[in-house]
């Protein structure tokens, strides 16, 4: 399996990057986290760029978290440590984009890929998305607490419980009641719903 990409397209003021790893769900690579981060130094250096979208390859998923393959080489709880200060830079990083973000959710919306839709000043999803961190099912580690944060100011405490103490995952439709999403689109309509995402936005 591939180690996967995160490019990048600039046109008409409209930046797109895309997570690009179908084959797994787009779950994310030490690479697509790298790939990330210099895309967002690049975005914050680029004056002509008025909004920048988010958005998966493939349409089964926007990011199914980080690719826990590769938690296989660690041997202390530091690799843990380590790991969340990696994906807080890159999410940081993003988070301080000067022009407006907007995540466009197909899919699972999980862990990492949950960090870094919330990360974003705006979202849409269709209504087959998901959105969690399962972790009390999976590895069981923690979030790091800026991330946590980001996640009680965006769905609130009680939700926030939810996710993380009994795993649950969110269904678009709460997720729009509560606010966290922008819109909900119809799955056919969401490639054009992304074309006038700048007007959207009043740019």
């Amino acid at each position: 399996m591939s180690d996967g990409t995160v490019d990048l397209r600039v046109e008409g003021g409209v930046a797109s990057v895309t997570f690009n790893r179908p084959e797994a769900r787009n779950a994310m690579t030490w690479a697509m986290y790298e790939q990330l981060q210099a895309i967002c130094e690049q975005l914050r250096a680029d004056a002509s760029v008025r909004v920048v979208r988010f958005q998966g390859a493939g349409g089964e998923a926007f990011v199914a978290g980080t690719d826990i393959a590769q938690f296989q080489t660690f041997t202390t709880g530091d690799d843990g440590v380590d790991y969340e200060r990696r994906i807080d830079a890159a999410i940081a990083l993003l988070e301080s984009l000067p022009m407006p973000a907007v995540a466009v959710v197909q899919g699972w919306c999980v862990g990492g890929g949950l960090a870094i839709a919330t990360a974003c000043d705006f979202r849409i999803a269709t209504p087959a998305a998901k959105f969690g961190v399962p972790i009390a099912r999976t590895l069981g580690n923690c979030l790091s607490i800026a991330n946590v944060a980001r996640l009680v100011a965006a769905f609130g405490r009680p939700r926030v419980q939810r996710l993380l103490m009994l795993a649950d995952l969110i269904a678009a439709d709460e997720a729009r009641a509560c606010g966290y999403l922008l819109d909900v689109v119809p799955a056919e309509e969401i490639e054009a719903a992304k074309e006038p995402v700048r007007e959207r936005v009043h740019l």
